[in-house]
């Protein structure tokens, strides 16, 4: 494999945790931060609305770039025949649609302190497509490229990563629910969004470290079959 690439590989991957921790932070800021939004009863994308509502936007963007970062350093990385070309494309959905979240804010329509209480919009409608689309695309890549990657030695998921990676799926599953049960629509979603960033993460650290022992000499060996339907 080519070393320089390899390199590029270890650089995105390591691009991917700082944009990670990065992302984590601005969230905790942007919740603390007036109009004091609730975690619990109100989605995430409430928060690109309001006086600081730029730093959510941002946010947004951060999230995409950061998928493109993970989803290039793997393609540098895993052989074309290993690769889970359904789970690459579906986490591609979820970088773009992260990004265009920043460009179509949401409709903020169940706050108690907004009276008389304001219509969806077109540009609402759209986020919410896209963000249930970029949702179900964020969980199915997690799962497929956790069970794809388990092909190549140096980049097969730990316990950890193949337990989030499931576990965004059960929160996806459970999204509805928690949204009508005591309006808690907010947590549930929350509970996705960390589980997709901790897959995120700890794939970004697998693949740093593989590429780290590719360059210091060793190789990534391949396991099973060839496979690239995913």
């Amino acid at each position: 494999m080519d070393e320089r690439a390899v390199r590029r590989a270890r650089l995105l991957s390591a691009v991917t945790l700082v944009c990670c921790a990065v992302y984590v932070a601005v969230d905790v800021v942007a919740q603390i931060l007036p109009p004091h939004y609730s975690p619990i009863h109100q989605a995430e994308s409430d928060l690109a609305v309001g006086p600081y509502g730029f730093l959510m936007s941002l946010n947004f963007l951060l999230r995409g770039v950061l998928t493109v970062c993970l989803l290039s350093a793997l393609a540098m990385l895993v052989p074309v025949q290993r690769r889970s070309w359904v789970g690459m494309i579906s986490l591609g959905v979820w970088s773009v649609t992260s990004a265009l979240l920043a460009v179509f804010p949401t409709d903020i329509l169940d706050d108690p302190r907004l009276v008389p209480h304001p219509h969806p919009t077109i540009h609402g409608e759209i986020h919410l497509t896209l963000a249930t689309l970029g949702f179900v695309a964020a969980a199915l890549g997690a799962v497929l490229l956790s069970r794809s990657l388990r092909r190549v030695r140096d980049l097969a998921p730990g316990v950890f990563t193949r337990a989030v990676a499931w576990l965004s799926l059960a929160g996806l599953a459970v999204l509805p629910l928690s949204a009508v049960v005591d309006h808690a629509g907010g947590l549930g979603e929350r509970f996705f969004l960390a589980a997709v960033l901790a897959w995120t993460a700890a794939t970004a650290l697998t693949a740093y470290r593989a590429a780290g022992t590719r360059l210091s000499g060793g190789r990534g060996e391949t396991l099973g079959a060839p496979s690239g339907t995913g």
